[in-house]
């Protein structure tokens, strides 16, 4: 691997593909600094497409342990007006903001769960303007990843140091199709085949979907009016952009009064850089009356108690067992990678645009119609090669949707 050619072609590819940036606009780079090489070239590339300014937020994993080890409880229970105005004024000038997430995902696995749960509540409810901004696609927006050591022992635990970590971005770099010859087009088909997939489900208008695995059998109710959507997204200002790289999902946000059995994860989550795994939910009218986990239980159990509607589902992704990244056999320990290699499904906020006119809805219409406005949203892997889902018709009639983990209408 030519390292820098391979960061240069990747940075290329998320202006020009997952941010589209737009002459004149904003740019915004919110990275840990082990990502630095790739923040500059992204900078580098940002300029180049007309950029007028690149705003890079760098932080550090090491001293946020710090922070969670020394700060008392109460640093974690408040966000500074000045940090809400900022990300607020993003929203308003229309800036496109890229999260890089580079930090191991067993970062704060000896820290506090009750700081942890304390910081991620007051971020919910700090940015709960943006989230929905975020939800609406009011502005320019994507997530990408790039490695660190730290985090590629952890998923390549017979390799170490600057080994691991190339090893790493190798894989990352097939699931982002770098790799491939003519990486633009390549992701314009991927999005012509999801969207495709989007439009028949949304044309389907199941009124359930009914998943049974090993570790998960529940129904799981759709709005009226619901909209499937794929991997590209519009934004406000008519910007096609990809708001995740890597995607293999078509996704939509479910009645969230409507779910009734137990959902089990098949992939480690790794939330606020704590890992739970081996965890059960068991939901009764669309709400978590009881868990189990296997690890991280205390810090399940503060997520799930964020807000109300952190015991409700906010999305329902599918993504067949039969794609790259499931194919390549890696645990990413990483919510963006693991997502795509499963079906998946979420707590909290759903998407104001999964429902026919969504966003021309008030928060308390919207709840009206099913949709969850909690200040959390976090996916949880729950397919693999023995997952069957049937859609469900209004009629009772029912046609299967998944077996065998994969596509079959």
């Amino acid at each position: 691997m030519n390292y820098e050619e391979t960061v240069k072609k990747y940075a290329e590819l998320v202006v020009k593909v997952g941010l589209n940036v737009q002459p004149g606009q904003r740019v915004v780079l919110n990275a840990d600094i082990d990502a630095i090489d790739f923040v500059r070239e992204l900078t580098r590339a940002s300029y180049k497409a007309g950029a007028r300014e690149v705003v890079q937020k760098l932080t550090d994993g090491p001293s946020a342990q710090l922070k969670y080890e020394y700060a008392p409880v109460e640093v974690f229970e408040t966000v500074e007006q000045y940090r809400i105005d900022e990300v607020n004024n993003y929203v308003k000038d229309r800036s496109a903001n890229l999260k890089i997430y580079s930090q191991t995902p067993e970062l704060l696995k000896d820290a506090d769960p009750a700081k942890i749960a304390a910081f991620a509540k007051a971020m919910g409810e700090a940015n709960r303007d943006y989230s929905r901004a975020v939800g609406r696609f009011d502005f320019t927006w994507s997530i990408v990843a790039f490695p660190n050591t730290a985090w590629a022992e952890l998923v390549f635990p017979d390799l170490k140091g600057e080994e691991a970590r190339l090893k790493l971005l190798d894989e990352m770099i097939k699931a982002v199709r770098v790799d491939q010859e003519d990486p633009v087009e390549a992701w314009r088909l991927h999005n012509e085949k999801l969207n495709a997939k989007a439009k028949l489900l949304t044309e389907k208008a199941y009124d359930k979907l009914h998943y049974k695995s090993d570790r998960t059998d529940v129904e799981i109710g759709l709005n009226k009016g619901h909209v499937w959507l794929g991997a590209s997204a519009v934004n406000a200002d008519g910007i096609t952009i990809q708001v995740n790289m890597p995607t293999e999902e078509v996704f939509t946000s479910p009645d969230f009064r409507r779910v009734n059995g137990v959902i089990g994860n098949t992939r480690p989550l790794s939330y606020n850089s704590a890992i739970i795994d081996d965890f059960k939910l068991t939901f009764k009218d669309g709400v978590v009356t009881d868990f189990e986990a296997g690890q991280g239980y205390e810090v399940l159990k503060n997520m799930l108690n964020s807000d109300e509607g952190a015991r409700r589902l906010g999305e329902i992704a599918l993504v067949p067992d039969d794609s790259p990244i499931s194919n390549s056999k890696v645990l990413f320990y990483n919510t963006l990678y693991d997502e795509n290699a499963s079906c998946h499904v979420a707590l909290g906020r759903s998407f104001p645009n999964a429902i026919v006119n969504g966003k021309e809805f008030s928060k308390e219409e919207l709840v009206d119609k099913g949709m969850n406005t909690s200040i959390i949203h976090v996916d949880f892997m729950i397919g693999g090669p023995d997952m069957s889902i049937d859609g469900i018709k209004e009629d009772g009639t029912s046609e299967p949707v998944f077996r065998n983990g994969n596509w079959v209408i």
